[in-house]
C-alpha cells in the first residue's frame, strides 16, 4: 500500500483507472515473484557429494561363539550408493543396500579389522571397524591318566574360562584356580595348582566348541593325561 501510495504523488493524477489497475496487478505480480525466490532460496540444497561421516562402532566385543550385527553411520551427500568389503572375511558378512556388517561363529578369535567401503556416484569413504571375538565360557568332560587319545577318559575335569584370562577349575571334585592364554602357535595353555594343560581348540559355524590336549605336572614336558573337554 506504501509503494501505491508513493506512485499516486509521483504519477499525475490524471492517469485513468485503468492504468492504475495495471499497476496494482504488476505489483501484485512482483511481490509473489519476491516471495517464490526467497522460499525457493530455502530449499535444501540437492548438490550430490561423496559419503562422509561414516563409521561403525570402532570396535564391537563379540562373545565367544555367537552371531550378530551392527549398522553402520553414514552421509551420503544426497544420493546413497552401496556399500562392499574389500576382501572376503572368515565369519563377516556384508549387506550391499544397508551396510549392516554381519558375523557368525566361524569368526576367528581376538581382533577381526575389516574394510568397508562406501560409493555413490561422486565419490567413495572408507572405514575400518574391528569386531573383537573374545573367548570365554564353560567346558566339561573328562581326561585318563596315561596319556593315550585311545583310552577312555573317565576322571571329570570342567573349566570356566574368563575373558580377563583367569579359570576356575574343577579336577576330580577338587576346585581351584588358574590362568589361561593362547601361545604364539595357537595352542590353549591352562596353569592352575601344580599342573599345566595344553589344548587345541576346535569350532566353526557347524561344529560345537571342543578342547583336546593333554595334562602335565607344571614344568615338565611328559604329558600324564589326555584331555576332552565339550563346550
Amino acid at each position: 500500500m506504501l509503494i501505491l501510495l508513493v506512485l499516486k504523488k509521483i504519477i499525475p493524477c490524471k492517469l485513468n483507472i485503468n492504468t492504475m489497475t495495471l499497476l496494482k496487478y504488476t505489483l501484485r505480480i512482483i511481490f509473489v515473484c519476491l516471495i517464490f525466490t526467497s522460499c525457493s532460496s530455502d530449499k535444501d540444497d540437492t548438490t550430490v557429494s561423496a559419503p562422509s561421516d561414516f563409521y561403525y562402532p570402532g570396535e564391537t566385543p563379540i562373545p565367544f561363539y555367537t552371531h550378530g550385527s551392527v549398522s553402520p553411520n553414514i552421509d551420503w551427500g544426497n544420493e546413497t550408493g552401496t556399500y562392499a568389503l574389500d576382501m572376503i572375511y572368515t565369519g563377516v558378512s556384508l549387506d550391499e543396500t544397508t551396510g549392516t556388517l554381519s558375523w557368525n561363529e566361524d569368526l576367528p578369535l581376538g581382533n577381526n579389522v575389516v574394510m568397508v567401503t562406501a560409493t555413490n556416484s561422486v565419490g567413495f569413504a572408507t572405514t575400518t571397524p574391528n569386531l573383537l571375538h573374545q573367548f570365554s565360557g564353560v567346558f566339561n568332560g573328562a581326561y585318563n591318566n596315561d596319556a593315550n587319545p585311545s583310552t577312555p577318559t573317565t576322571v571329570s575335569m570342567e573349566i570356566t574360562f574368563n575373558i580377563d584370562g583367569t579359570i576356575s577349575v574343577n579336577d576330580n571334585g577338587t576346585t581351584t584356580s588358574g590362568t589361561w592364554l593362547f601361545n604364539p602357535t595357537g595352542d590353549l595353555i591352562c596353569s592352575y595348582s601344580a599342573f599345566e594343560l595344553e589344548f587345541d581348540l576346535t569350532y566353526s559355524l557347524t561344529v560345537t566348541p571342543y578342547l583336546e590336549g593333554f595334562k602335565r605336572n607344571t614344568g615338565s614336558t611328559t604329558n600324564i593325561g589326555f584331555v576332552r573337554l565339550d563346550y
